[in-house]
């Protein structure tokens, strides 16, 4: 199979791999995760800079991507990279690279895709608390998905508080979760929680149970087998997840698996390869297992 340069862009962070696959298998051959620039253009230049002359062996590209996109691949909406929004990211890219064969796609998508052909093949609830947060539902194989949105838009949730709507989330996310707080950092509010800090258990105490009721909501409107947590929150496992995986058992009585991710910051890049293979017709599925 020939080799897929996939790109996972993050509000954060960008992982940029080389990814192939022999029969069943599918391996990253090489993997750089650098800053993600505010500036799309400096972003582009980065990314030539490092790898168009390696690209000028590829002829295709897989893109990973936050935020909410149009169908000509132009950011619409971002918590994060609102710089991005209305640049034409992906075809100065593509172009900057000459290359013509690209798609994309969400990256919670990618992620879920990613966790659901690795982790279970059951259908999957994959919900991300990085720096934005995001959910995306993967069953039989194909992502929950309308011509509106490509995925769960979980920023937009709500709930009435003193006779106002307000976010239903703004806790769970790494952008979010120490806004208006005395913390800098999501290292620094985890530490002191750690520490037995009081301030720092009032916020995560309210993350834990934002957490909760979104296990519980989201259970309840699309069923699934498991549900797999990701993104930078989640791996100090259990500041949030835990304590938030117990309230929200008090409620589902365990029917439902809430398990940590295994690939991590790797699962939107399987992801956004598998995304490739499926448009282009090119894997089993069924029998795929990654080189990790």
């Amino acid at each position: 199979m020939e080799e897929v340069f996939v790109i996972d862009i993050g509000g954060t962070k960008t992982n940029v791999s080389f990814v192939t696959s022999s029969k069943s298998e599918i391996s990253v051959l090489s993997s750089d995760i650098f800053p993600t620039h505010s500036n799309p253009e400096l972003q582009i230049q980065k990314i030539v800079s490092l790898y168009s002359e390696k690209l000028k062996k590829l002829s295709s590209v897989s893109l990973s991507l936050p935020g909410l996109w149009d169908k000509n691949g132009i950011l619409i909406e971002s918590s994060n990279l609102k710089t991005w929004v209305s640049y034409p990211f992906i075809k100065t890219l593509t172009t900057a690279l000459n290359i013509k064969d690209y798609t994309w796609e969400s990256d919670v998508i990618c992620g879920a895709l990613g966790e659901y052909h690795f982790q279970t093949k059951k259908s999957l609830l994959y919900i991300n608390l990085g720096t934005g947060i995001g959910a995306g539902f993967i069953k039989d194989g194909k992502p929950f998905k309308s011509n509106l949105n490509s995925t769960i838009r979980m920023q937009k949730l709500l709930f009435p508080e003193q006779d106002e709507l307000i976010s239903a989330v703004d806790l769970i996310s790494g952008a979010s979760i120490i806004k208006g707080t005395p913390y800098n950092s999501v290292e620094k509010l985890f530490t002191d929680y750690k520490k037995g800090g009081i301030k720092a258990f009032e916020i995560i105490s309210k993350a834990q149970l934002q957490l909760a009721s979104w296990l519980i909501n989201l259970f309840y409107l699309f069923a699934p087998d498991v549900i797999v947590l990701n993104g930078g929150l989640t791996y100090d496992w259990e500041v949030i997840c835990e304590k938030a995986i117990d309230i929200a058992n008090e409620e589902l009585k365990d029917k439902v698996k809430v398990l940590p991710n295994k690939l991590k910051e790797m699962a939107p890049i399987y992801g956004a390869y598998l995304n490739y293979l499926n448009r282009n017709h090119f894997f089993n599925f069924r029998n795929c297992f990654f080189k990790h």
